[in-house]
């Protein structure tokens, strides 16, 4: 009796461990950009996510879902008509959750502009800063579910121009260069040869993709999906030692 309760653990261990390898070479990439990061008070502004870097299989990806969080303090409530679907993808927003969860009909392999958000700014919170989250972010591929780092941006409410400065820098046809100071506008802008470089440093991004794991959100898609997989290991590693003994048997 130990030697086969020790033979289905041998065997369980080794498929927990094929699975394992496969699961953790699966990754995609998520990001957040806004429209604009800073905006006056009582203005709409969007912002827009999409997946890259997609090491998903040979299937590809056709749903995606996250929790969503954003300052209220700053931004006016979202709802279902706030979300935009983008290339086909089909979005559903639990306004009590703040989950987020879009599919497609087809799959997804490269890079692709997924679904976007409509807010809009209050009035009388200029200065203040919001910060918008994308969390808990899974991808599933009909096979498994892909998990990917956690996205943000922040929104500073007020005119992006304000209390900036710049030089703008323009070469004329008789190859001097004329420094002019414009003002409310942060810029380098540079022509030579029918060829303009503008550099604006009045707004600064602030997308990162970081781990706020820590923020208290409902969650266990992940870790239902594995517990199943791994009693599913566990029967397959029960039915191959039964052969193993029968085939065993017969040679005998």
């Amino acid at each position: 009796m130990k030697k086969r309760v020790f033979k289905i653990a041998i065997i369980t261990m080794m498929l927990i461990f094929v699975y394992a390898t496969v699961v953790s070479a699966l990754s995609f990439t998520a990001t957040m950009t806004p429209s604009s990061t800073a905006v006056p008070e009582s203005t709409e502004f969007t912002i827009e996510v999409k997946i890259s870097n997609l090491d998903v299989g040979t299937n590809g990806v056709n749903s995606l879902s996250g929790y969503l969080k954003y300052d209220e303090e700053v931004f006016e409530p979202i709802n279902d008509s706030s979300i935009d679907g983008l290339n086909s993808w089909t979005p559903s927003y639990g306004s009590d959750t703040g989950k987020i969860t879009l599919t497609k009909q087809t799959f997804v392999k490269t890079e692709e502009k997924v679904f976007q958000i409509a807010f809009k700014t209050k009035s009388g919170v200029t200065g203040k800063s919001g910060e918008i989250k994308f969390t808990n972010i899974v991808a599933s591929n009909s096979e498994t579910t892909i998990a990917a780092a956690d996205i943000s941006t922040s929104i500073t409410v007020g005119n992006a121009g304000e209390g900036n400065t710049a030089n703008i820098t323009n070469t004329p046809s008789n190859g001097s260069i004329i420094a002019l100071p414009v003002a409310n506008n942060t810029a380098n802008n540079t022509s030579n040869t029918n060829t303009n470089t503008n550099t604006n440093n009045s707004i600064v991004s602030q997308n990162t993709n970081t781990n706020t794991s820590g923020e208290d959100i409902p969650y266990t898609g992940v870790e239902d999906t594995i517990m199943y997989v791994l009693g599913a290991i566990l029967v397959l590693a029960i039915v191959f030692y039964i052969k193993f003994e029968i085939v065993n048997k017969e040679i005998k």
